[in-house]
């Protein structure tokens, strides 16, 4: 015989996959909102948002964009910070090409003119061959994991397959 004591019904929802499903995505939505709302008052140097509210003159910042065009000793950099773009005059002796993705970091002068202390390119053809490469490796996951998993929604569970 078999004897078992019946789980009581508050026990039974706590312990449900589905409420701890969702409770988990709940946590992450407020976590990720909570990060976008507040992760400019944390930052080391002022990014193009800071930048735009609050001019650092004389500071180091930090500007992320696509290069635009390019000159002897600067380039400019195209920002945007929601649907706001702000071209930067980078000046440094750094090589680079326009469609070029680049990082900055220097101190703002007038006019969003920056002197560069670093800087961090990332090629055109670098930016796509990631992106490209990352693609087919997210194809092989998807095939390998699908062949050997299937999701099961009545128990909101993955099942391997035999």
């Amino acid at each position: 015989m078999n004897l078992k004591k019946p789980k009581g019904s508050i026990k039974r929802v706590i312990s449900s996959r589905k409420l701890i499903f969702i409770s988990l995505i709940l946590a992450l939505i407020l976590l990720s909102s909570y990060y976008e709302l507040n992760y400019q008052q944390h930052l080391e140097n002022p990014d193009t948002s800071i930048i735009i509210k609050n001019y650092p003159l004389g500071e180091t910042v930090a500007v992320s964009g696509d290069v635009r065009e390019v000159y002897n000793n600067s380039f400019i950099l195209a920002d945007t910070y929601h649907q706001i773009e702000v071209n930067y005059t980078i000046y440094s002796p750094q090589k680079v090409s326009t469609g070029d993705n680049v990082e900055v970091l220097g101190v703002l002068g007038t006019s969003y003119h920056i002197t560069a202390s670093k800087i961090l390119v990332i090629s055109a053809f670098d930016y796509q061959f990631m992106i490209v490469r990352s693609a087919i490796i997210l194809l092989i996951f998807i095939y390998f994991f699908r062949r050997y998993w299937r999701f099961d929604f009545g128990k909101m569970e993955f099942r391997r397959l035999k």
